[in-house]
């Protein structure tokens, strides 16, 4: 039983630590200068982890900086596509880049 109490404390600690990292990296190499536009929320699923009976998903982003374009996952439920997000991206890497009010 102690065994499987750790395991999960391990488990616990390492998804608050990816979680924390995923968010500092992201915000960290946005740049000194982060860019801000308006994406459109297209039919692409991002499926929330640990959901097998009912999965719950988010919709992915789509925006165009210098005729190319770019996605990222809105990470907010409720939004359906054909909405519209504000991303903050990466002035010379597009690629690098989130939501600005995401649900989750």
């Amino acid at each position: 039983m102690k065994k499987i109490k750790n395991i999960i404390w391990v488990a616990f600690l390492g998804y608050f630590i990816y979680k924390v990292a995923l968010n500092s990296f992201t915000d960290n190499f946005l740049g000194d200068e982060p860019q801000i536009t308006k994406a459109i929320i297209v039919d692409e699923k991002n499926y929330m982890e640990n959901q097998p009976v009912k999965p719950r998903f988010s919709y992915s982003y789509s925006f165009t900086v210098n005729s190319k374009e770019y996605r990222g996952n809105s990470h907010d439920t409720t939004l359906a596509v054909g909405d519209t997000v504000e991303v903050k991206y990466n002035k010379e890497h597009p690629g690098i880049n989130k939501p600005l009010h995401p649900k989750e």
